[in-house]
């Protein structure tokens, strides 16, 4: 029999999907940010890495049965929530019951999952930043309704996953390395960026400035650089934010939120957050099929509002509208600030209503 090689000795034959011209093998499970800036920040491409990424509290209940089973039980387990297995959804749970204090009910166990799905996955490409040779996800997306290995669902919901994969590989990025906390510029593919600006911030738990440094800096393709390093003074909350912005003159380029606790990954502190009503308008605009939606988000309390979430539903019913595409999702807003988010979605998908947003999030009182 003849070899592939000898039949056709023009075309590269890679034998396994994790090895020989690239790296791979994982982990398949949730790791700490830190783990992945030194652990996988890989010189070849890294094909195959990968976490559980819990779904949202709407596609739990539609996966299961009416009332969703807590604590979980072996229903849970046919959606592959394995505690051991390639998956290892047990170290998951160790993250949320030791770093954010344990859930009461499954609403709450979805609600906290979506920081570690964020940090997780966010941590999964910022890592790749030291030699930017590109990450491939295991996987993202299932072929039936799952808890692991997804950054958008079954049902085509994405999670706060999807949204950190996707701030992590913005083209030109700004992040927080937590091995060195310097503060990375990384360009992967914008060109040769100059006239940069920089600016980071460390905020208590009650959203106030505690320290603030700028720098300036040009950005060649394919590079990174660190222009700055945090510092965090004395006297911080339990838990506090790092909050940095890239700019380009008046516009902006590249923004990252991150929570951190003085000690490595307890996060309870997040708890004693007051519940946040965020004031919500929303402009709905229809062209060639599709329908626009520009909602505009002010938190006007003195509490920083986390994990803010834009849902897509039918005006009336109230149901879920998917798939639907969000310029961003799953943000912070600290008090007195403004953000803007785009939605859009196909007018056959809203199935004979008008669509409208609503707003929840970690401590956001729904509306």
């Amino acid at each position: 029999m003849m070899s592939l090689a000898e039949l056709q000795p023009d075309i590269h034959y890679t034998p396994h999907s994790a090895w020989g011209p690239v790296s791979g093998g994982g982990p398949y499970w949730a790791e700490s940010p830190r783990f992945y800036f030194e652990k996988r920040a890989t010189e070849k491409l890294h094909s195959e890495l990968g976490m559980p990424d819990i779904v949202s509290f709407e596609s739990l209940a539609q996966m299961m049965k009416d009332p969703v089973p807590w604590p979980p039980d072996l229903t849970w387990g046919l959606h592959d929530f394995n505690l051991k297995s390639a998956q290892r959804i047990g170290s998951f749970r160790e993250m949320i019951d030791k770093g954010y204090g344990g859930a009461a009910d499954a609403r709450e166990f979805t609600r906290l999952a979506q920081f570690v799905n964020y940090d997780g996955y966010r941590a999964m490409f910022e890592a790749q930043g030291k030699n930017r040779m590109g990450l491939l996800l295991w996987m993202s997306h299932p072929c039936w309704p799952s808890f692991v290995w997804q950054t958008y669902d079954y049902y085509l919901d994405p999670t706060a996953g999807y949204f950190g994969s996707k701030k992590g590989s913005e083209p030109l990025h700004v992040q927080w390395n937590p091995l060195s906390n310097a503060v990375e510029v990384v360009n992967y593919s914008a060109g040769n960026a100059a006239g940069l600006a920089v600016q980071a911030e460390v905020l208590d738990l009650a959203g106030a400035v505690k320290w603030t440094k700028t720098a300036t800096l040009d950005s060649a393709e394919d590079s990174v650089s660190a222009p700055l390093t945090l510092e965090f003074p004395e006297g911080l909350t339990p838990v506090h934010f790092i909050r940095l912005r890239l700019t380009r003159g008046d516009a902006p380029v590249s923004e990252n939120f991150y929570w951190r606790g003085t000690t490595e990954g307890d996060f309870k502190a997040l708890r004693t957050l007051p519940r946040v009503e965020l004031q919500a308008s929303t402009r709905v605009e229809q062209k060639d099929g599709r329908y626009v939606l520009t909602t505009d988000l002010t938190n006007p309390g003195s509490a920083p509002a986390l994990m803010v979430r834009l849902r897509a539903v039918r005006a009336q019913a109230g149901d879920r509208i998917l798939p639907a595409l969000f310029s961003d999702n799953f943000v912070a807003l600290m008090p007195g600030e403004k953000r803007t988010l785009r939605t859009e979605l196909a007018v056959a998908d809203a199935r004979g209503q008008q669509p409208r947003i609503a707003v929840d999030g970690f401590n956001v009182a729904e509306r």
